[in-house]
């Protein structure tokens, strides 16, 4: 599967399930938002998941070499195996390491999402509250109930246990399914400068940044003296 033009492409996109792809694949065609120059990608969903990105992860993104610039490998932590043994940077750095191994070095990116993906979606919680049509007051209160639920605080809960709260709200409360459709369309809207209040996603987008910066705008003057 590719996004873009065919020949060489920015990017190899790398993740672990359906849901954190259709995030992505969303987040990276808003590159005005992020900051980063437009840019083309291949994108690859692992088929056995966290783990599988831990087992083969880097020698599956030495495939793409040639085909693509830079390559990034997203993965959720919990479910992984490596949080039985590693740190979440740990993780990240032992899977870095084999890139770095596999002639990606200086051109790749190793992310582990700790706990999960959905731990992005509470640091914009307007954003989620506008996806499902509720009033930010009555997420909130719901996020109390959870937390409430669990002997917890809504802040700790939404970094220890945010797919569970993530569920308690859509299936408890809403009354509905959760599917990748859902997280493709919240990553349309998702404000991403409240995203960054998320470590794995900060340093996701620390790395666009320096990949694909925005290529300044000439000065109409400018443009014609270069022809």
């Amino acid at each position: 599967l590719c996004h873009g033009d065919t020949g060489m492409k920015d990017l190899f996109l790398l993740t672990a399930d359906a849901d954190a792809l259709a995030f992505m694949k969303s987040i990276l065609s808003r590159h005005e938002a992020l900051g980063i120059r437009p840019i083309t990608f291949e994108h690859m969903r692992h088929p056995m998941r966290d783990s599988g990105v831990i087992k083969d992860g880097p020698e599956t993104a030495r495939l793409y070499k040639g085909k693509c610039n830079k390559a990034l490998l997203l993965w959720d932590y919990h479910g992984s195996g490596h949080e039985k043994r590693h740190s979440a940077e740990d993780s990240a750095n032992k899977i870095q390491e084999r890139l770095d191994g596999v002639t990606w070095s200086d051109n790749s990116g190793a992310v582990a999402v700790a706990p999960e993906l959905e731990e992005w979606l509470w640091h914009s919680v307007p954003s989620v509250a506008a996806y499902f049509r509720v009033e930010q007051a009555q997420l909130t209160s719901w996020m109390n109930e959870y937390a409430t639920k669990k002997r917890s605080t809504v802040e700790k809960v939404s970094k220890d246990l945010p797919k569970e709260l993530f569920e308690f709200i859509c299936i408890d409360k809403l009354k509905r399914s959760i599917s990748p459709s859902d997280f493709e369309e919240i990553g349309k809207i998702v404000i991403i400068n409240e995203l960054q209040g998320s470590d794995s996603f900060s340093k996701i987008l620390f790395m666009l940044r320096n990949w694909f910066p925005v290529r300044p705008v000439l000065h109409r003057r400018s443009r014609r003296l270069l022809k």
